[in-house]
């Protein structure tokens, strides 16, 4: 339930730049930055255990860039000695060569040494990896009325390959609903 509240959070922030009441957030301003849209702020955000982000909100219109985090890496792909890395490796992964694989002949004790050295090698990896970038970015900011503007593209990358793209037709606030939608039938 913590993990889909923390995404919940990185993916509105930038919506509505408020704590929310099921997830208490601390925000402290930590500096400025060039961003392509111009000069941001950035704030330091942070929240239960160990929750922690940058929000960074155009200094001119006020309106949120992006929220950038990042994750220790959890992803090492294996490859066989002299096998090419894979075409499409997801985001963020550790490609590492494994040692050669012994004969599927060879003694038992062989086969479960291999197996050991393969998962040193995984935690090793792991262990000497840098964290890796996750950012939500917003733009197309569009006034829903009543003065309030929304982004209408939001754009999740993991280190630096944007992995998803929401497009947004419109936003309602409030609509009317018809009660008879919830009925029993």
């Amino acid at each position: 339930v913590t993990s889909l509240k923390q995404d919940f959070v990185k993916l509105t922030l930038g919506m509505f730049a408020t704590s929310f009441g099921g997830y208490p957030l601390t925000f402290t301003l930590a500096g400025q930055a060039e961003a392509p849209q111009g000069r941001a702020d950035i704030v330091d955000v942070k929240g239960a255990a160990t929750f922690a982000l940058r929000f960074f909100i155009n200094s001119e219109t006020h309106l949120p860039i992006m929220v950038s985090w990042t994750v220790p890496a959890t992803s090492v792909i294996m490859t066989e000695p002299g096998q090419p890395a894979p075409e499409n490796v997801a985001p963020g992964s550790i490609v590492v060569q494994a040692p050669a694989r012994p004969a599927p002949t060879a003694p038992k004790e062989e086969q479960e040494k291999y197996t050991r050295d393969v998962q040193d090698l995984r935690r090793k990896t792991l262990a000497g990896a840098k964290p890796v970038e996750h950012r939500v970015y917003y733009a197309d900011y569009r006034d829903i009325g009543n003065g309030l503007r929304f982004p209408f593209r939001l754009r999740r990358a993991i280190a630096g390959e944007t992995v998803e793209e929401t497009n947004f037709d419109a936003f309602k606030i409030n609509p009317r609903i018809d009660p008879r939608r919830f009925a029993a039938r």
